[in-house]
C-alpha cells in the first residue's frame, strides 16, 4: 500500500514516527514523507523519502516572538533580556524591537503559508493517492489528505501528547484556521475527531485522547543519525555516570545563557559521577570552563550516550523524556517552556522523573531534585517504566493492524480522490482492528 507521512519544521514532533516509516518499508509497502523543504535533508537522513511540498510557520522565530512578548508584558520568568526574534542574539533594551508590529505581520504570514500548505498537500492527495496517511501534531494537512484520498487518517503522537488536549499551554486552538477543508469542499475538521491515535505513552502517563481511539506503539528511540561513539564511552567508569543534554529547541528559545544549565552540570559534578554533556556546538562553547570530570559530546544522538548512563538531567522536552524512560533511566526533567512543565508533570506519575521549574529553580533545589533521581526508589521506577514501554506492540506487530484498518475502511474508499473518509469508526472499547 501507499502511505503517506506528514511532518511539519520541527524535528522532535516527527522524529518518533521514523521507526514506523522502516517497519512500513520493511513490510513492503511505499512511504512518502510530505514535509516542508527545510526538512527534506533531515528525512532523508532518517532513510524515508522527503516530498518537500507542505509550508509552515517558522517555529523557532514563533517560541522567540512570543518569549520576546512576554518580556514586554512584565511576565517573563528568565532573569535578563529576551533573544532578538530574527537573529537569536540578546537584545540591549526592549525598544530595540517591535514586537507589536512583528506579531501582525507574523500571524499574517502563517495564514499564508497555513493556506499554501493545505493545498499543497490536497494536490498531493490528488496526485499520489495514499491508502494511509500518518500525520504528527502539527500537520492536521494528513487529515485533508486522508479524506480527499478516501483513505483513514492516523495522528502519531510524540509521546505525553493527546489527540484531545484541553489545557491551555499545549491546547492546539483554532482546528483549521484558513478552513481548508470547506475550501476542498469537506466537513469541518475538528482535533476532536480524529479517528486514531499512535500513542507511545507509558501506561501511567497516557495523555487524554477524548473519542480517539488510541494504537498503543513501544517507543522507539530516533535522535537522529547514527554516530560512532568513543571508545571511553563504552567503558562505563566505576563511579557512574549522569547524562546532560540540552537539545537545540531549549536554545532557540530562551538562548545559550539559561542558569540552570550550569547549575545542572554543577551539580551533576558535584555527585561524584562522570558527567557527559551532549548538546550543540553554540551551548557548549557557551558555557566556557568545565569541572573535571566532565566530558562534552557534540550533538550525539541521546539513546546511544543513554546505554551507559545512570541518570539523566535535561531540558524537559517530550523526546528526551521517552528516550530516557525506554532506557529505563532516571530523569531530572529542568522544564522550561509551559508545555514541558506539563510534560514533566505527567511523567513525575511514574516515580521515574523529578520535574522542576528550570526557569526559576534555585540551586538547592536542583541538587535535592538530583540526589531524589540518584536514589534506589527513582532507579526501580525508571526499569519499571522501561519495562511498561518494552511490553507495548513494536511497529513492526502495528503494521498488520493498520494494513487491516486499510482493509476494512478502504471498503468505502471513493473509486477516485475527492470523497470524504466514512463517518463510521471503531469505539474504544471495541477498536475493529481484529482480523
Amino acid at each position: 500500500m501507499r502511505v503517506l507521512f506528514t511532518v511539519s519544521t520541527w524535528g522532535g514532533h516527527y522524529y518518533c514516527m521514523v521507526p514506523l516509516g522502516w517497519a512500513l518499508q520493511a513490510a513492503g509497502h511505499e512511504v512518502r514523507v510530505a514535509c516542508p523543504p527545510g526538512q527534506a535533508a533531515t528525512v532523508s537522513g532518517a532513510g524515508l523519502v522527503p516530498v518537500p511540498v507542505l509550508d509552515g510557520p517558522d517555529l523557532t522565530y514563533w517560541a522567540r516572538l512570543t518569549r520576546y512578548q512576554e518580556a514586554v508584558a512584565g511576565t517573563r520568568t528568565l532573569p535578563g533580556m529576551p533573544l532578538h526574534p530574527d537573529t537569536g542574539e540578546p537584545v540591549g533594551k526592549l525598544d530595540e524591537f517591535d514586537v507589536d508590529a512583528a506579531s501582525d505581520r507574523f500571524m499574517g504570514e502563517i495564514f499564508g503559508a497555513l493556506h499554501r500548505s493545505y493545498d499543497a498537500a490536497a494536490e498531493l492527495a490528488r496526485a499520489y493517492r495514499p491508502h494511509l496517511v500518518v500525520h504528527d501534531v502539527l500537520t492536521p494537512e494528513g487529515a485533508l489528505a486522508a479524506r480527499l484520498a478516501g483513505a483513514p487518517s492516523v495522528y502519531h503522537s510524540l509521546g505525553l501528547y493527546g489527540a484531545a488536549e484541553t489545557e491551555p499551554p499545549i491546547d492546539m486552538g483554532l482546528d483549521d484556521p484558513t478552513e481548508s477543508f470547506a475550501r476542498h469542499g469537506l466537513a469541518p475538521f475538528s482535533r476532536e475527531d480524529m479517528p486514531y491515535v499512535i500513542d507511545p505513552s507509558p501506561s501511567l502517563a497516557v495523555p487524554p485522547h477524548g473519542r480517539t481511539t488510541p494504537l498503543p506503539v513501544r517507543f522507539l528511540p530516533y535522535n537522529g543519525p547514527g554516530a560512532t561513539p568513543p571508545a571511553w564511552l563504552l567503558d562505563p567508569p566505576q563511579g557512574g555516570r549522569i547524562g546532560v543534554l540540552w537539545g537545540y529547541s531549549a536554545t532557540a528559545m530562551y538562548g545559550t545563557g539559561v542558569p540552570v544549565l550550569r547549575t545542572a552540570i554543577e551539580t551533576a559534578s558535584r555527585l561524584g559521577a562522570e558527567v557527559v554533556v551532549t548538546a550543540g556546538r553554540e551551548e557548549v562553547d557557551a558555557l566556557g570552563e568545565l569541572p573535571p570530570n566532565v566530558r562534552v559530546l557534540c550533538g550525539f544522538p541521546l539513546h546511544t550516550l543513554l546505554e551507559t548512563c545512570d541518570a539523566l538531567f535535561h531540558h524537559g522536552g517530550a523526546g528526551a523524556m521517552m528516550t530516557a524512560a525506554a532506557a529505563g533511566v532516571p530523569q531530572l526533567a529542568l522544564s522550561l517552556s509551559p508545555d514541558q512543565v506539563v510534560f514533566g508533570g505527567r511523567m513525575a506519575a511514574t516515580g521515574a522523573v523529578v520535574s522542576v521549574p528550570g526557569l526559576t529553580a534555585s540551586d538547592e533545589q536542583v541538587e535535592r531534585a538530583a540526589r531524589t533521581v540518584l536514589g534506589e526508589k527513582s532507579r526501580a521506577a525508571a526499569h519499571a517504566l522501561r519495562d511498561d514501554i518494552g511490553a507495548k506492540p513494536t511497529p513492526a506487530r502495528l503494521v498488520p493492524d493498520l494494513e487491516r484498518l486499510v482493509r476494512q475502511e478502504g471498503r468505502a474508499r471513493p473509486s477516485a480522490p475527492g470523497g470524504t473518509r466514512p463517518t463510521s469508526r471503531p469505539s474504544p472499547e471495541n477498536p475493529g482492528l481484529k482480523a
